[in-house]
């Protein structure tokens, strides 16, 4: 998680919290995910299915990292109001 610069959190879940981020050395910003490292199954499961998908009403899967306590998830950053 060294190559991304994290800013405010956006979002808050049970197991998860969502920040506002961008690599370093880009303008472009992401939404990271930070979840607690015990709901890796679920998450292993989440990625394998999100990971191909390119469809502009589904969220774009980047990367993701594992740290000794976390799960670190790089998405799309979705703005705009939810209907």
């Amino acid at each position: 998680m060294e190559n991304f610069v994290l800013y405010e959190e956006i979002g808050r879940g049970n197991t998860t919290v969502v920040y506002k981020g961008r690599r370093k050395g880009t303008i472009n910003f992401v939404a990271v995910i930070c979840a607690d490292k015990c709901k890796r199954a679920g998450i292993a499961n989440w990625v394998r299915l999100t990971q191909g998908l390119a469809h502009k009403n589904i969220m774009t899967f980047y990367e993701w990292y594992e740290t000794s306590n976390n799960l670190w998830l790089v998405v799309e950053l979705c703005t705009g109001k939810i209907r």
